[in-house]
């Protein structure tokens, strides 16, 4: 192969584009030509010290490393806004204007007692069971029983909206009653959120109504209903005594 052919093709043949035939031809060329040898060594050692200087290349970084930053904090950023954006309109993150929720109240006097069924246990005893004369299950009190009598109160909630969520937390205040017996007062607080109603939640014809109740109404039992506006908190005894029908 001829000199000035084979100089043509070391450019190809330094970035690899000959074919493997070629390649033969110009290794053996260049093994036996000096001065093509040493241009072959001169363009490698070329190739060898271009090299892009630091100054150029801590800008690209800089951007490339913006660019990522930048990208992240959007993701985030939409993900957090639909996130919130969900929340708020189908789980609830403020709660129900005092005047867009109504409620009425009843109040009894629930009267229960321990009684042996008709069913026998492993043992061969009758079951005890505990039962009230106040619900669907009615059961009249017959005579010479213990009655156990607590205080009932239930809550029917309606919001002027489409679809109503609650959320509610429970405390106890812990005292030693006349008898000597350990009880407690309940203490709770009530959120109740206007929101959308998903499709695969199933509330029933009202999703607008809640119903909240207890059976442990005693002195000093509260229930606190945070609004938007306002927060309320009602003296269940006091209300059970104005309401109760007994």
């Amino acid at each position: 192969m001829k000199c000035n052919i084979v100089r043509d093709l070391l450019p190809l043949y330094c970035d690899k584009l000959t074919s493997q035939d070629s390649n033969e031809e110009i290794e053996k060329h260049l093994h036996e030509c000096e001065e093509c040898s040493a241009v072959f060594e001169s363009m490698k050692q070329k190739e060898d010290d271009i090299n892009i200087p630091d100054k150029d290349v801590k800008p690209l970084k800089k951007a490339k490393k913006r660019f990522i930053l930048r990208a992240f904090a959007i993701f985030f950023g939409t993900a957090a806004v639909l996130f919130g954006i969900f929340m708020f309109v189908f789980w609830g993150l403020i709660p129900i204007s005092s005047d867009k929720l109504h409620y009425t109240v009843e109040a009894r006097e629930v009267r229960s007692y321990t009684a042996k069924s008709d069913e026998l246990d492993e043992n061969g005893e009758y079951i005890m069971e505990h039962r009230t004369e106040f619900g669907d299950d009615f059961y009249p009190i017959p005579d010479g029983v213990k009655v156990k009598t607590e205080h009932w109160i239930n809550f029917e909630f309606e919001g002027d909206c489409s679809c109503t969520n609650e959320r509610d937390d429970i405390k106890y205040e812990y005292f030693v009653n006349d008898e000597g017996v350990n009880d407690m007062i309940l203490h709770e607080d009530l959120w109740i959120y206007p929101v959308v109603k998903l499709p695969f939640d199933d509330r029933g014809e009202y999703p607008n109504q809640y119903s909240w109740g207890t059976n442990n109404v005693k002195e000093g039992a509260t229930l606190t209903i945070h609004y938007r506006d306002k927060t309320e908190t009602i003296d269940l005894y006091q209300l059970w005594l104005d309401n109760v029908d007994k």
